[in-house]
């Protein structure tokens, strides 16, 4: 028995506590446990969902957030949640109108104005998606999700300076935002992450080289929105092989985590010629 008793809230404030510290498997199990006990516990799903997402199984995380938007039409963090997780399935045009009902009710929301960003970068529209990141910025101030996104997008378009400028203050607010945690797996991630965007891929391998050193087997991290494992940070070691010209190892990474996970498509653009799968 749970602390608290066999009842609805505590399961799901077992999984609450579970899910802040990592442990997303019996996060999913108390939540699980609490919708048995009261179907009608919405919050219990939404969080469900999230770690869901999280463990990487994108369909099943929509499937739940749709049932919860349903329920519950009137909440905004569902609905953001469900665009991005159709954003990363890539049914964009979807992503795009969960998007827009939200900014059709909260102008100014950041998540939503990023997803809109995060939908025209997919598209292909640096234009559109440098716009709603500097709207982004413009309407809650600079984070590092809106600044990686304008950095990306600025590079992408031609415009070396605001690239540079832009992603070199991502980096800087990684350090204020990680102060205390600054040995921790994230922090070396989203250093690899700017330099990987900078094009300096022997310092991003050493990043994610630090990252993979300090993560557990299986365990899922997140940092300003974005999950990853150790697989996903050996990945990123693998295409920065790729961009050096180390094929043969970035070939070798592939099949090692291919061995772990088949189902992991980075690895699988690794061990393949098209390269750009990868991006």
């Amino acid at each position: 028995m749970i602390f608290g008793g066999e009842n609805a809230e505590s399961y799901y404030d077992e999984g609450l506590t579970a899910s802040m510290k990592g442990d997303l498997e019996l996060a999913i199990e108390c939540f699980e446990k609490a919708l048995k006990l009261d179907r009608r516990l919405t919050s219990a799903s939404h969080q469900l969902a999230k770690c869901v997402l999280r463990m990487g199984h994108v369909g099943r995380a929509v499937d739940i957030l749709i049932r919860v938007v349903r329920e519950k039409p009137q909440l905004i963090p569902p609905r953001l949640d469900l665009g991005g997780a159709l954003l990363a399935l890539g049914r964009l045009e979807e992503a795009q109108r969960i998007f827009s009902e939200v900014l059709a009710a909260e102008p100014a929301n950041a998540r939503a104005l990023m997803g809109m960003g995060q939908v025209a970068f997919a598209l292909g529209n640096w234009a559109g998606a440098m716009d709603f990141a500097k709207q982004s910025i413009a309407n809650s101030g600079p984070s590092f999700p809106s600044l990686f996104l304008l950095g990306r997008a600025a590079r992408l378009s031609g415009d070396a300076a605001l690239a540079n400028s832009t992603l070199e203050e991502a980096a800087e607010l990684i350090d204020k935002s990680l102060e205390g945690a600054s040995d921790q797996p994230e922090s070396y991630f989203l250093r690899g992450e700017v330099k990987f965007a900078l094009e300096n891929f022997s310092e991003a391998l050493d990043y994610y080289r630090s990252a993979t050193d300090r993560a557990k087997p299986r365990q899922v991290y997140s940092a300003f929105g974005g999950n990853f494992t150790q697989l996903d940070l050996l990945a990123r070691q693998g295409l920065c092989h790729q961009r050096l010209w180390n094929k043969e190892r970035a070939r070798e990474i592939g099949e090692e985590i291919l061995s772990k996970d088949p189902t992991h498509e980075v690895a699988r653009s690794l061990i393949e010629p098209d390269e750009e799968r990868a991006r």
